[in-house]
């Protein structure tokens, strides 16, 4: 694993470049396919840089066909953890107070509501139309769900002020989605939002390369077909 310094820190890992950037509310990953554990048989692609974007990416095609990755509670929160929003700890916590609850049960049907709306706005941006005001209610709308307040706190002979949150309700786990799809609307340049190259592929990414030319979710995959593909044409042609 390679750093890459800069005023953004990167990490590269194989061909795929992901970012963590300071004081952004949710924890980095790297991109790929990254099993989740022993306890869940599920596969989560995570190449999206971003959870939000990951979200959205947990129904890709599969032998053309579009697969429901998140088909229960224990799912939602296994993809969590896999994407940096949960300790293994916390996953087995959430799991222990609200799996096949009606609070689980709600949580899962907004993170899949919710995950329709971002895909609309990522299907928007990448192209080139406006990013919508209906995604913008339901980040707001999760934003507004988990109760925080402050608390002071020693550091050294001075008190600072640091917020603390409350997560009581299943709902409150998807908060850092929300957050991570917060920060891509405020802060980031939304033409680095793009789709896979691959037309059948349904992934979505945001690119942090150094050029800024990432055309593929993986070059691992979409990539690696790709290149076989123009290769072959080439032999071809000869």
């Amino acid at each position: 694993m390679q750093r890459v310094k800069g005023y953004w820190n990167y990490y590269r890992l194989n061909d795929v470049l992901t970012v963590m950037v300071p004081n952004l509310p949710f924890k980095p990953y790297f991109g790929g396919y990254m099993p989740v554990s022993l306890e869940s048989p599920r596969t989560f692609i995570l190449v999206g840089n971003l959870p939000c974007l990951d979200l959205v990416n947990t129904r890709p095609l599969r032998h053309g066909e579009r697969e429901e990755l998140l088909k229960t509670f224990g799912d939602l929160v296994a993809w969590l953890e896999a994407a940096g929003m949960l300790t293994p700890t916390q996953r087995r916590a959430a799991l222990k107070q609200w799996d096949d609850t009606a609070d689980g049960r709600r949580a899962l049907q907004r993170a899949l509501t919710f995950r329709e709306e971002l895909r609309s706005m990522a299907e928007r941006i990448a192209a080139g139309g406006a990013i919508g005001t209906g995604v913008v209610r339901a980040v707001n709308g999760l934003l507004s769900a988990r109760p925080a307040f402050q608390q002071l706190v020693s550091e050294g002979k001075r008190w600072k002020g640091e917020q603390r949150t409350v997560s009581e309700e299943a709902i409150h786990l998807l908060v850092p989605v929300a957050e991570s799809a917060a920060w891509l609307i405020q802060h980031s340049d939304l033409d680095l939002l793009r789709k896979c190259e691959d037309p059948a592929c349904v992934l979505y990414f945001y690119d942090t390369t150094r050029n800024k030319r990432r055309r593929w979710c993986s070059m691992d995959g979409c990539g690696s077909r790709a290149k076989a593909a123009a290769y072959y044409n080439r032999q071809k042609i000869r």
